[in-house]
């Protein structure tokens, strides 16, 4: 069955875009309650400072994983390493070095921005064996950057996880289901040994629904959350993460991931 993970708030958006935004830790742990109820098999998680601001900080993370988990028993929980135009590669390091989680996601395009890249191999070779990653790719350029880094022995494992971001950077960020071609068009020319292992698709806008059920039936997993779009698939707004998960699985029902 397709796995659903739930992006309840991301970097970005505010209670200004959505009341039932998620901002505190304490929002957020309950967000995650009610999506694992509705049917989330994980959350990617962001937390935010008194003013709303993104915020990377490892004993803030260590905390609400900890809750979350004894909250939200068998949810996976996935913590983000993102910039947001916020921090540097060094901070994203830093954290990434810092933090004693189960799982992350690693944007390779921000990673690789780092003043001394000839470090990076080692990190994500360290990171890689000290927990679960999964690699944030916006385009095909990211996922050539990746697998380069892969077929080089610089990402350690069997497991090689993969999220494709659709509509991310296109006017007005409104995804549409035929993103997703050129990344699968990428893949399917990769040798098997340096191949995703795990694919998870997310999309933006109001086509974040159709964009995950076409991705369902390609194979993929999907990421769904007001980080991405506030839209059910009647093109109502939903009134809360929970809604956009209810929505989502009702939408799959027992759609098989064949990786």
């Amino acid at each position: 069955m397709t796995r659903i993970m739930v992006a309840p708030n991301g970097a970005r958006k505010t209670k200004q875009d959505h009341p039932a935004l998620p901002v505190t830790d304490a929002e957020v742990i309950a967000t995650a309650v009610a999506c694992h109820e509705a049917g989330a098999d994980a959350i990617h998680i962001h937390i935010r400072d008194e003013q709303q601001t993104h915020l990377l900080d490892s004993k803030r993370y260590q905390s609400i994983v900890t809750a979350i988990q004894e909250a939200a028993r068998g949810l996976e929980l996935q913590v983000t390493s993102e910039a947001a135009g916020i921090y540097d590669a060094e901070a994203q390091i830093e954290l990434l070095n810092a933090l004693r989680v189960p799982w992350v996601s690693v944007s390779i395009r921000e990673i690789l921005r780092a003043n001394d890249r000839n470090h990076i191999p080692t990190f994500l070779t360290d990171l890689t064996k000290r927990c679960r990653v999964q690699f944030i790719l916006y385009d095909v350029a990211d996922y050539e950057a990746l697998t380069k880094l892969r077929a080089e022995g610089a990402i350690a494992g069997a497991t090689f996880e993969v999220l494709y971001v659709l509509g991310r950077y296109a006017k007005n960020q409104m995804s549409d289901p035929t993103d997703l071609d050129p990344f699968l068009n990428f893949r399917a020319h990769l040798a098997p040994e340096i191949a995703p292992s795990a694919e998870m698709v997310c999309a933006f806008g109001p086509s974040q629904i159709a964009c995950l059920v076409h991705a369902a039936h390609q194979g993929l997993d999907v990421r769904v959350g007001f980080e991405n779009g506030f839209w059910l698939s009647n093109g109502r707004i939903a009134d809360d993460n929970a809604a956009l998960v209810s929505d989502i699985r009702s939408q799959l029902g027992d759609t098989e991931v064949s990786y």
